[in-house]
């Protein structure tokens, strides 16, 4: 009977630590980071151009000032491509993308699309169809901070065909 009871103990200790994994210690910073993100919906209006071969939401760092700004460097987020002819996009960051989002500032926040069929990193491949502003003030984009472990909801973008924004630097 001891032999049988003993034998139970150590299963339970061996299945309390198999389960535990980490136990209580903190997250790694990239355990960390994959939590963190932001969602919300596109909105498109308007009738889509007929040479898109490309649509998707794109985070940069630092506001594009110059066409040198649009680098790998400064890009942080690329969503998988949206699909031609879409009408309504809600979307995470948690989901899928080329590049994932972490943590921290960013200050340019956009729907881009282009007329090349593979994904590209030429500026001029490019243009902005919708920014993301904050608080309704349309006259600057707005600034998406994401703290540690946070999902940020209500990352709302409307793009209207026939009202394009403003595009930075570098484009045709």
């Amino acid at each position: 009977m001891a032999k049988y009871f003993s034998g139970i103990i150590l299963l339970s200790i061996v299945l309390v630590i198999a389960g535990c994994g980490k136990g209580i210690a903190p997250l790694s910073v990239q355990e960390e980071q994959q939590k963190a993100g932001f969602s919300g919906t596109i909105t498109f209006t308007g009738t889509w151009p007929d040479s898109v071969q490309r649509t998707h939401l794109v985070v940069f760092k630092s506001p594009l000032r110059s066409a040198a700004d649009f680098s790998i460097l400064n890009l942080n987020y690329i969503s998988l491509s949206i699909p031609n002819g879409s009408k309504v996009v809600n979307y995470s960051s948690l989901d899928s993308s080329y590049i994932p989002i972490g943590a921290g500032e960013y200050s340019y926040v956009v729907v881009a699309q282009s007329k090349t069929p593979t994904l590209s990193l030429n500026r001029s491949d490019w243009y902005v169809v919708g920014v993301y502003y904050a608080n309704g003030d349309t006259t600057q984009p707005g600034k998406l901070i994401i703290p540690s472990n946070t999902l940020i909801n209500n990352i709302n973008i409307t793009c209207d065909f026939n009202h394009l924004p403003p595009q930075p630097p570098g484009g045709n």
